[in-house]
């Protein structure tokens, strides 16, 4: 059996691999690429695509993960940004907070950090203004913030 022949995931329809880092690579440095990544050695830094990222049993990454749709099976020490789907498999662990469309934990994934799932809501409170002064604000029942009273 070669080994895409039983997706890791289960899904069928995943963007094709196009960058494969192996076991025995090490890279210190941020990547960044078009097509899909699969990486089972360690890289220190951030990694990126327009595409799928797949972190493997191997796999560890110590930074920032950001893909189309991102299935860890490996370890991220650092945040996880998806426009899809996010899948942590059951020996997967993510170390940094979440945001992603829509995301699936397996019995024994490991999240040690903060999840936002879903379209993007503006913040609950306004953090400066330009002279420095912090000033609360409100989410309206529209969405639209407002100021405190």
């Amino acid at each position: 059996m070669g080994w895409r022949s039983k997706p890791e995931s289960g899904r069928a329809d995943r963007d094709p691999i196009e960058n494969i880092l192996g076991r025995s690579v090490v890279i210190r440095g941020d990547l960044t690429a078009e097509g899909a990544f699969r990486i089972d050695g360690t890289i220190e830094g951030s990694v990126e695509s327009r595409a799928a990222v797949v972190v493997g049993e191997s796999g560890v990454v110590r930074g920032d993960v950001r893909g189309a749709d991102v299935v860890i099976a490996g370890q991220v020490h650092g945040n996880v940004t998806c426009t899809g789907h996010l899948e942590i498999l059951a020996k997967g662990m993510v170390e940094g907070d979440i945001d992603a469309q829509s995301m699936r934990i397996e019995t024994g994934g490991v999240v040690r950090g903060t999840s936002h799932m879903g379209e993007h809501a503006p913040p609950a409170r306004a953090r400066g203004t330009a002279d420095g002064d912090e000033k609360a604000s409100e989410v309206g029942p529209a969405g639209e913030l407002s100021p405190a009273a």
